[in-house]
């Protein structure tokens, strides 16, 4: 007690250097809480654009599934489930330059076309799909289509016929169904019997 009577600037001093201390703790508390709450504002940020990129996904899934429905429906000769991919009033131009206009029409050419061409060993596989979403609920879509094993116009088994599809999507309430599909025969694939010299 003696120190602190005889030099009493000593408690003034040690009061001083605790004020200090406790403000430049205060001041990095404060910095700390900020840094944390911008944090905090990116993470929100980032959050919420997440879920819009895995709706993306999940809208090129069904994009491309009613492409994948498509050719599983010809190979089971369900000429009203390949016309129910399509809008009410949607249009279809065939590989052979059939132009398709609603679901009505569509069944009609369906139905017939594959009677006659699908085998028990048929296939329709789609593949190379490129997606491109013009904007949030429609797509643009390019594939290639093999086609095995389907009897041709004469009556033979034809091993594989390549198709370049084309096809506008659009989202319909929950569901997305093609607008307009384009299908074209595509060159055969080049091999060593046809490539040039």
């Amino acid at each position: 007690m003696k120190v602190l009577q005889k030099y009493p600037f000593v408690l003034i001093e040690t009061h001083s250097i605790n004020l200090a201390t406790r403000e430049s703790k205060s001041a990095l508390r404060g910095l700390m809480q900020g840094l944390g709450l911008a944090f905090l504002a990116c993470a929100l940020v980032i959050g919420a654009t997440l879920p819009a990129r895995a709706d993306g996904t999940r809208d090129e899934a069904a994009v491309r599934s009613l492409a994948d429905s498509f050719a599983k429906a010809f190979v089971q000769k369900n000429a009203e489930r390949r016309a129910s991919l399509f809008t009410e009033s949607g249009t279809f131009l065939t590989p052979t330059g059939n132009f398709l206009q609603g679901r009505v029409a569509m069944v009609k050419e369906f139905g017939p076309e594959a009677e006659h061409a699908v085998t028990g060993s048929t296939q329709a596989v789609f593949s190379n799909y490129r997606v491109r979403f013009i904007k949030p609920d429609v797509a643009f879509v390019d594939a290639l289509l093999a086609v095995r094993n389907v009897i041709g116009p004469d009556g033979k088994v034809i091993p594989v016929i390549p198709i370049n599809f084309f096809y506008v999507a659009s989202r319909h309430g929950d569901k997305w169904l093609i607008e307009d599909g384009r299908a074209h025969f595509a060159p055969a694939p080049a091999n060593g019997m046809t490539a040039g010299k």
